[in-house]
């Protein structure tokens, strides 16, 4: 085979290989900006190689100038697509076009004019677009861990080669050689173009499928830190519910004390009336439903003290806040009035409704009242606002209390896990209500009120009522 049709077979191979890479691959990876530059870059620098198999019948301007511009062309298209693989900033297709024109017109300037030989522009510009795609493979392979970009690597080390020695025999023998490559290294170079064509787009596509098998090892790690991070936050929020319980168990003794001692009382009376008698059957059933309405009261105090300390699943649903906000007031109740709190609360007059899981939005009350009663205990007014409301399509609970108010580092860090400001505290409260909160697709905001005080506003998305009229 002679040189002219070495070089021809070997721009279809440049042509072809690309074509096939992107029959092979599915329609997102076409899509895709790397995947596009290679291809055409391919394409371009087969065009130029074929114009080189032309050198018998074209005119020199066509064999040399233009055929290396294109393959320089072809170069800094893949040198694009590399870039982007790197996640490295776009080059504009105007300022590829205008490298690749000045290549042109400067070697076509050399071979025209005789004022300097054009091998001694054509060759280093050849030269210097091996090495940066050298550079850029060798930065995909230590960056990706790639060993396919080690084979591209190979692939444009040849023919850089190959054309640093065509630039050593010029500067030896200082003389022009008839065809755009001296005839003892024709062969040479169109085998190793051939060698670049193929090894170059098989590693090409190793890139992809080592990319595609990351990404999806990336996926598989992520799902699998999200179910951890899920179940430690899960353990945190149980965790958090007994240190608030913990801080409520005077109050919900004293609570339970109550039915206690009406049950304790009901007894004795009816113990006593059956001794002595005198009690007549209205007055002894009355005592039995005492005794009844206190126990039930007592059971619901430690049902609603379990279903706190329960790690169960959420249960989604439709859930009213006015009825929630009433619940929380209720539970804390004691505690608020041995902390002799002034709790004002404004209601909406309707129904609000959202969808989540009562029991941690409950808890998310829970936490923010328990820390607007702790921030009210150096403050000389003892009163915190509770608002709920509705705007938008949204219903958003605001709780404001009269004491220091946030530091700038609670403002820029209070919700980040385990932070806290409090001397022995676990920094867990703002951490879990944010979580439960974008669990519910709300939002979190935390400000300082600037009559002082501070803010705390949780807003969620708004649900309709199962039953729109209310009932």
């Amino acid at each position: 085979m002679d040189t002219p049709t070495l070089f021809l077979v070997t721009s279809i191979m440049l042509i072809i290989l690309p074509i096939a890479l992107w029959g092979a691959v599915g329609p997102k990876k076409r899509l895709r900006a790397h995947f596009q530059y290679w291809c055409w870059g391919g394409v371009v620098l087969g065009l130029g190689t074929g114009l080189v198999g032309l050198r018998n019948v074209a005119p020199a301007p066509v064999t040399i100038s233009l055929a290396n511009t294109l393959v320089c062309y072809g170069l800094l298209i893949r040198w694009q697509s590399l870039r982007e693989i790197l996640n490295q900033p776009r080059i504009s297709w105007l300022t590829l076009l205008g490298l690749a024109s000045a290549s042109f017109l400067a070697v076509e300037w050399a071979r025209s004019t005789d004022v300097i030989a054009w091998p001694l522009i054509a060759y280093p510009i050849l030269l210097v677009m091996d090495v940066i795609a050298i550079w850029s493979s060798a930065r995909i392979a230590r960056t990706h861990r790639s060993v396919a970009a080690r084979w591209m690597i190979l692939g444009y080390l040849f023919p850089g080669v190959v054309v640093l020695i065509q630039l050593g025999i010029f500067l030896t023998d200082q003389a022009l050689p008839s065809a755009p490559y001296p005839a003892l290294l024709a062969p040479v170079i169109g085998l190793t173009m051939v060698f670049l064509a193929v090894i170059s787009n098989f590693a090409f596509l190793g890139i992809l499928m080592e990319r595609s098998a990351n990404l999806e090892a990336k996926n598989i790690k992520r799902a699998e830190r999200e179910a951890v991070l899920r179940e430690f936050a899960a353990r945190l929020s149980r965790l958090d519910r007994l240190r608030s319980l913990g801080a409520l168990t005077g109050a919900l003794a004293h609570e339970l004390t109550q039915p206690l001692t009406a049950i304790l009382s009901n007894a004795e009376l009816a113990e006593a009336s059956l001794k002595k008698g005198g009690f007549s059957t209205e007055q002894h059933a009355e005592l039995v439903q005492g005794i009844l309405g206190s126990a039930r009261r007592g059971r619901a105090i430690v049902q609603r003290i379990r279903q706190r300390l329960q790690p169960v699943d959420p249960v989604l649903g439709q859930v009213e806040l006015t009825w929630i906000t009433a619940d929380v007031i209720d539970l804390m109740a004691p505690v608020i009035q041995a902390h002799q709190v002034e709790l004002v609360q404004r209601m909406p007059d309707t129904r609000l409704f959202v969808s989540g899981d009562s029991i941690e939005l409950s808890q998310v009350l829970v936490i923010v009242l328990t820390n607007a009663i702790e921030a009210c205990q150096t403050a000389a007014s003892r009163r915190i606002e509770i608002t709920l409301q509705a705007n938008g399509g949204r219903a958003s609970w605001s709780v404001r209390d009269q004491g220091r108010g946030f530091s700038n580092d609670v403002l820029t860090s209070g919700s980040e896990a385990l932070f806290t400001t409090k001397p022995g505290g676990l920094g867990l409260g703002l951490d879990i209500v944010t979580t439960i909160v974008r669990q519910h697709h709300g939002a979190l905001t935390l400000a300082n009120a600037s009559e002082g005080g501070a803010i705390v506003v949780i807003d969620l998305p708004q649900a309709l009522p199962a039953n729109p009229s209310g009932a």
